[in-house]
């Protein structure tokens, strides 16, 4: 497993992430499930009541990863939202949205 799919994991798992991103990347479901496993297995995570939790090594491993891959800014490994971006306009253009579309 690469060490990025696996900071990816680990993150995932300790900041109770969403792994639709893996799914986007070309993973099925059974894969995300399999690296899950492996993960556990290596005593990187556990199950506890149904859910699964980081241990003190995987957050050492995080920390290593992190290091290594010069992912210590969240910057780096946060994608922006590009489906909410709107396009740039001028200056002196006004944007007045849909009162429909606003979620709020």
């Amino acid at each position: 497993m690469q060490s990025q799919l696996r900071l990816l994991l680990l993150k995932l798992v300790k900041f109770n992430g969403n792994i639709s991103p893996l799914i986007k990347m070309g993973y099925q479901y059974t894969q995300v499930i399999d690296f899950f496993n492996i993960l556990a297995e290596e005593g990187k995570l556990e199950k506890h009541e149904n859910k699964l939790k980081i241990t003190e090594s995987g957050i050492q491993e995080i920390n290593d990863l992190s290091k290594k891959l010069n992912r210590s800014n969240s910057g780096v490994w946060i994608e922006p939202a590009i489906e909410s971006k709107i396009p740039q306009f001028d200056k002196n253009d006004i944007f007045l949205p849909d009162q429909n579309e606003l979620s709020f």
